[in-house]
């Protein structure tokens, strides 16, 4: 009797539109557009495929995987399901377009408008005047309710739905903000370690610096045309 092993791609019940988006975030996921095969609702897939010899980044894969799993919140990018197997990671979230490419479209069509920018770098961050985050946005929620830092705030990281809403995605390299478990792993991929804090190497006060560098210094884009937050600012 002959018995065949599952593919559990295949049988996973959502499927990959072959095609990569043009001008994809960097890192180590590949996001395609995709489909639930029962229904046909859009959805985005992540794939990481496991190559020899980067077990270091695997396991930074494997651990934002998980994280995604757990973090719920309206302003992160909403998990659906995932896919793990020896030679890929799948993970399956709402519908979502790299802010890099919704900015672009934007811009050529000539709708983008400085309130739209506004109201969505308030989706993912916002300082009150004391210098507190403000309750119930992503980075707020990361560090406040979780004590976790993300430390890849960038316009990579940065996802918008087909409401329009921005979402944080890019949670790879999170770590805790009260020590735990060791420092940030570390990126190896130059278009993201650019945003890393200068402060990175001193642990004496990183957590409260970050907390400053993440609300403006990682996102320089000249598509946002935002500057780093500065303690004398109203």
């Amino acid at each position: 009797m002959w018995f065949f092993a599952r593919d559990p791609v295949r049988d996973f019940p959502f499927e990959l539109i072959p095609e990569l988006p043009e001008g994809g975030p960097p890192g180590p996921w590949a996001l395609h557009r995709g489909r639930k095969k029962a229904t046909g609702n859009p959805v985005s897939i992540f794939v990481y495929d496991v190559k020899p010899g980067a077990e270091e980044q695997t396991q930074v894969a494997k651990a934002a995987f998980k994280r995604l799993k757990t973090l719920r919140h309206p302003n992160i990018l909403a998990y659906i399901d995932g896919l793990e197997t020896e030679k890929c990671l799948h993970v399956v979230t709402e519908a979502v377009t790299p802010l890099g490419m919704y900015l672009k479209a934007r811009v050529e069509a000539g709708d983008l408008k400085e309130l739209e920018i506004s109201w969505g770098l308030h989706q993912i961050v916002v300082l009150g005047r004391d210098g507190s985050f403000c309750p119930q946005k992503a980075l707020s929620f990361l560090v406040n309710d979780c004590s976790l830092i993300h430390n890849n705030v960038c316009m990579a990281a940065v996802f918008v739905d087909r409401a329009g809403e921005w979402k944080l995605g890019g949670l790879d390299y999170m770590y805790s903000a009260q020590g735990i478990g060791g420092g940030p792993p570390r990126k190896g991929i130059p278009e993201l370690e650019q945003y890393d804090p200068p402060e990175l190497a001193d642990s004496s006060d990183r957590v409260v610096r970050e907390k400053w560098w993440v609300t403006g210094g990682s996102m320089p884009q000249p598509a946002l045309s935002w500057r780093p937050l500065q303690p004398q600012d109203p």
